[in-house]
């Protein structure tokens, strides 16, 4: 597996939970929204409605999801593998792990980020080196596997932490990825140049700050 080797060390943020979702307190004192939070806004209600109507099955996702990358960064950061009681946990904590190993270096994990410039803030899963450029890794877990054009929430986050990512320490971020892997044991890596998804990701930031928050 790459080896946590030089890891950038970025300024840790406080975290608080308010009414509209979580927050970031910066540094300098600003209090901006999670980056999930602002990219979601327009879904918010589903999602909602959704664990509403499935709180079991919406528990479960999120606790095995959880789980999962909980397991993929004590791997990173250790290179052990832990195992759970859970077989299917294992398999996708395993799947990740193998795309984990494909990685020429690692940068950060779980890293604190944040830009003044989107007034966004979250925690980056992983910063690594991909097939020779600096990428932003996102870790994702899902019942089935999904299909790219299904990714818009997610390339729209990875966007986000690229900016931040190229804002905190003024090294470039060229592509993002996101490496998922599902509970029917299937595994892939969607790959996409970091800056298509600038337009899109605007839209969603001018969304959110357009209400009263």
């Amino acid at each position: 597996m790459p080896i946590l080797d030089d890891a950038i060390q970025l300024t840790e943020l406080e975290c608080v939970t308010g009414d509209g979702g979580r927050y970031y307190v910066t540094p300098e004192g600003h209090q901006y929204p999670s980056t999930t939070t602002v990219v979601n806004w327009d879904k918010r209600e589903f999602f909602a409605e959704w664990r509403k109507n499935n709180p079991q099955k919406s528990k479960k996702i999120l606790n095995r999801g959880t789980l999962v990358h909980q397991m993929v960064e004590d791997y990173i950061m250790t290179g052990l593998t832990q195992t759970s009681e859970d077989e299917t946990t294992n398999k996708m904590f395993g799947n990740l792990a193998s795309m984990v190993d494909t990685l020429d270096e690692i940068k950060a994990v779980e890293a604190p980020l944040y830009s003044d410039l989107l007034r966004m803030a979250g925690r980056v899963d992983c910063v690594g080196i991909l097939d020779g450029e600096y990428c932003i890794i996102d870790f994702k877990t899902s019942q089935k596997m999904k299909r790219e054009e299904w990714l818009t929430e997610y390339w729209c986050q990875a966007t986000a932490y690229a900016i931040m990512w190229q804002e905190r320490t003024g090294i470039a971020i060229p592509r993002i990825a996101i490496m998922m892997a599902s509970e029917d044991g299937k595994k892939k890596i969607f790959t996409k140049d970091s800056m298509d998804m600038v337009p899109l990701l605007k839209e969603k930031i001018d969304r959110y700050f357009s209400e009263d928050h």
